[in-house]
């Protein structure tokens, strides 16, 4: 018996659907069915009930009671890892877009607290040089907001959020939703990774202001907002990213009349990363 077939079993198990826990793994369809049925044939029982179609499934009364020993099995396993792996101060190298790693801030500091032998160096990207950056083993785990297909990477979209327009203004406007065009482009203030470089967000400035958009500026960071946004002044963000200037009462924040999309964030991870990550990634950041 194999941990690749334990965690199969219990992925499965928890998400109810093959799709979503292969994607989970970051492993085909294929290959979590395998691991499956290696782990049935191993301990001569049918664990799961393959629906027609095979996507959706349901455990038998085998797998029920199976499941716990499973998930001690797992547990025992990682914590050998870690006493296996972890005797020496491990660094784990992100790459991300300055907005991410404000996100993610306090889990990085949950990371380094929970596990005393962990280091992360943290380092900024602009979204599109993420994938090579991680292919290059420059760094362990990348995080963007650009999907890139790679056969050196394994690639899942981890966070999908709803996009909200900031304003900055003294006054509220009456309406909870602005219309596009309402918006003195001037005034707006871009930021990098979200902005022109994600293909939804390039096609909303493209189609409401042109291809010679006159913004007002072009920053790193949603923090940069604090002191860059002018009185008037706008941007567009995904949502989990304005928790930050909702402390300033001169922030605030609408939904785009008739508009309405996401910002998709992706995890890249090399084909060839050790088992140790794969298990931290699955344990912080699914």
């Amino acid at each position: 018996m194999e941990y690749k077939q334990i965690e199969a079993f219990i992925a499965i198990a928890e998400l109810k659907n093959i799709t979503k826990a292969a994607d989970t793994l970051f492993v085909s369809q294929s290959a979590l069915s395998y691991r499956l049925k290696t782990l049935e044939d191993e301990i001569g029982v049918t664990l799961v009930t393959r629906n027609k179609g095979i996507a959706n499934i349901c455990l038998t009364a085998k797998g029920e009671e199976f499941l716990s020993i499973a998930r001690e099995w797992e547990d025992v396993y990682h914590k050998a890892l870690a006493f296996s792996t972890l005797t020496e101060i491990t660094t784990i190298r992100i790459a991300a877009p300055a907005s991410v790693h404000e996100q993610y801030s306090s889990l990085y500091t949950q990371i380094t607290e929970e596990s005393s032998n962990a280091r992360l160096s943290v380092s900024t990207y602009n979204s599109a040089a993420i994938p090579s950056v991680v292919e290059s083993r420059d760094a362990d785990i990348g995080f963007g907001f650009i999907y890139r297909n790679s056969p050196k990477l394994l690639v899942r979209e981890i966070q999908s959020t709803p996009m909200v327009l900031v304003e900055r203004s003294k006054t509220v406007r009456r309406s909870s939703a602005v219309e596009p065009s309402a918006l003195d482009p001037s005034k707006a203030v871009l930021v990098k990774g979200i902005a022109l470089d994600n293909p939804d967000c390039a096609a909303f400035y493209k189609s409401w202001f042109g291809t010679k958009m006159p913004f007002h500026m072009y920053v790193d960071s949603p923090s940069l907002l604090f002191k860059t946004l002018p009185e008037g002044g706008w941007c567009i963000l995904p949502e989990n990213h304005t928790r930050r200037l909702s402390e300033d009462a001169d922030f605030h924040f609408y939904k785009l009349k008739d508009t309405s999309f996401t910002l998709p964030l992706y995890l890249f991870l090399h084909k060839e990363a050790d088992e140790t990550l794969k298990i931290l990634i699955k344990k912080y950041f699914d």
